[in-house]
């Protein structure tokens, strides 16, 4: 079993990097670390970047999760291989625009994209945004899943991961004591659901729920509380159809040989224990 450190970054192919970049500085409140003529990096906590907007032809999502050392990384490529999953190891130029020494990449059975890094950039510098939206960094993404429970068994069997609770199929995997940081939701289409960052507080959760209603960003989930993880939540529309969220609190899994599985039913309160509205058909019940 392939054992992931982390939850790395996020790449977004965008055919509007301008007005990408201008939305996760001004709006969601990273700092841009690193802009050149086709991709801009965005910190958010100690790693060098955990979002990049890339220019593109068309909206694109790859999700990259750490792994420990280059005999690692080749394993997850050979355990990969045996379970029928194409994978391509990145060139060092390839590497060198990710900002890692290697990495490897493949597509899960719904077309999710994911890269398998190592030794990606951390940085030395405090995290100082331009805006003060309380982000204390990555916490998790959400995806689309069309494959039928596939996609889990992917991280709980190759890799480390961990179903911490299911709302209907959908599941929320976890690698640390962290509730989760991957969750698939039963869909139509593969792609990304929301990416979400920490914040410190309900303070800080509510004070961005009112910033984005005067910039009249669209709430689509929220706010709310997921009676699963227990987190606090706030989800909103992004570039190119990609949803992000605030998220706070929320449960840590202490205990691995406590901890049991849940299965919550299917239906909005399994979703939002605050009965909040929500425009996304995968979390409607």
């Amino acid at each position: 079993m392939i054992a992931i450190e982390q939850l790395r970054y996020v790449r977004l192919g965008t055919p509007d990097l301008a007005a990408a970049t201008d939305f996760a500085q001004r709006i969601l409140g990273l700092q841009i670390v690193d802009k050149g003529p086709d991709q801009v990096f965005f910190r958010s906590d100690y790693r060098d970047h955990t979002l990049v907007y890339v220019r593109a032809d068309k909206p694109s999502c790859a999700v990259a999760l750490e792994l420990r050392d280059l005999e690692t990384l080749a394993a997850a490529e050979k355990a990969l291989a045996a379970e029928g999953y194409k994978v391509t190891r990145g060139s060092a130029e390839e590497a060198e625009r990710r900002k890692v020494k290697y990495f490897a990449s493949f597509a899960d059975r719904s077309g999710n994209v994911f890269e398998l890094v190592v030794r990606p950039l951390q940085s030395g510098w405090r995290y100082f945004p331009e805006r003060d939206a309380g982000i204390l960094g990555l916490e998790d993404v959400a995806l689309r899943s069309t494959a039928n429970g596939a996609d889990e068994a992917l991280w709980t069997k190759v890799f480390n991961g961990r179903v911490s609770d299911w709302v209907g199929d959908a599941a929320y995997i976890r690698f640390d004591d962290a509730h989760h940081r991957l969750a698939f939701h039963p869909s139509n289409r593969g792609g990304p659901l929301a990416i979400e960052y920490a914040v410190e507080d309900v303070d800080l959760l509510m004070q961005n729920s009112y910033f984005l209603r005067a910039a009249q960003v669209r709430i689509v989930d929220g706010p709310g509380r997921r009676p699963s993880s227990n987190q606090l939540f706030l989800t909103f529309a992004g570039p190119d159809g990609v949803l992000f969220s605030y998220v706070a609190e929320g449960a840590k899994i202490a205990d691995e040989e406590k901890h049991r599985a849940r299965q919550f039913a299917k239906n909005r309160g399994s979703f939002c224990a605050w009965g909040s509205d929500c425009e996304i058909p995968e979390l409607q019940g």
